[in-house]
């Protein structure tokens, strides 16, 4: 099929997925703590597609995407502009971890959990990052060769594996971008709920803290829907030729890893 070797391949499928993401985004998942907004399914969507079009590709999507919904739904905007950060976050997560620079995954969940800390609610609630911290010592799995090797080959495109071994790369994969998504968003609320409404550190950290028990359930859920979507898809398009998951070999993505670098 040469088409997919064309350049305007994959930015026809930034344009379909960027659509897709649209309408997904625009379906409410829960509620926000506070009331200040809505979160979407988008955060689901995100990762799916960031996954199939890879970090490049699928961050473009993402932003397009959820930038139009926000304007159709300001409600789904909970952090205005910034919003749209968070949700790229965790496409970028979906698809760089299946490169050879994932280790941009946990310095991201350093630099957000760092800027947390720092912000004028980190003293008051740092528990509030306990959650977010398990799921960043899970994202170095992918960084240890000895054990790396076994989640890496089922999240690339057209590799047999252990069903119950992909299963579980898929889930970790997907509860280490879902997350992301939310200690980034988390990172830019402690600033902004302050900035943009004039909440109090006090009163922006009490509000905080009612996450706490939430949160961990929310993106469990969330990774679960993802991952069963992900394996699902892995295992239609290992058997056709639609160029899916984009290769990462050319202009616009980072190289493929290869078996010898895992």
């Amino acid at each position: 099929m040469g088409y997919i070797r064309s350049a305007a391949y994959p930015w026809a499928l930034t344009g379909i997925f960027g659509a897709v993401h649209l309408v997904i985004t625009l379906i409410p998942y829960s509620i926000a703590v506070g009331g200040v907004g809505e979160i979407s399914f988008g955060l689901v969507s995100a990762v799916i597609v960031g996954f199939l079009l890879g970090p490049f590709f699928g961050v473009i999507a993402v932003i397009i995407g959820s930038l139009i919904a926000m304007f159709i739904n300001p409600a789904i905007a909970i952090l205005g502009l910034f919003t749209v950060i968070a949700t790229a976050a965790g496409a970028f997560a979906a698809g760089i971890l299946r490169t050879k620079v994932r280790v941009a995954v946990p310095v991201l969940y350093l630099v957000a959990m760092g800027l947390f800390l720092l912000s004028p609610i980190g003293p008051l609630i740092p528990e509030f990052l306990i959650f977010h911290f398990i799921v960043f010592l899970l994202s170095l799995v992918f960084l240890v060769p000895a054990i790396s090797k076994n989640f890496l080959e089922p999240l690339m495109s057209g590799m047999s594996y252990n069903k119950v071994m992909g299963l579980a790369a898929f889930w970790l994969l997907s509860i280490v971008a879902i997350t992301l998504d939310n200690v980034v968003g988390s990172a830019i609320g402690a600033y902004y709920f302050g900035i943009a409404f004039g909440m109090d550190p006090t009163t922006l950290a009490g509000l905080f803290a009612l996450g706490i028990p939430v949160i961990p359930i929310e993106r469990l859920v969330g990774s679960v829907i993802v991952a069963l979507i992900l394996a699902a898809l892995a295992e239609v398009l290992a058997r056709a030729n639609f160029g899916l998951p984009l290769s990462r070999v050319g202009k616009y993505e980072l190289l493929e890893l290869g078996k010898e670098e895992i």
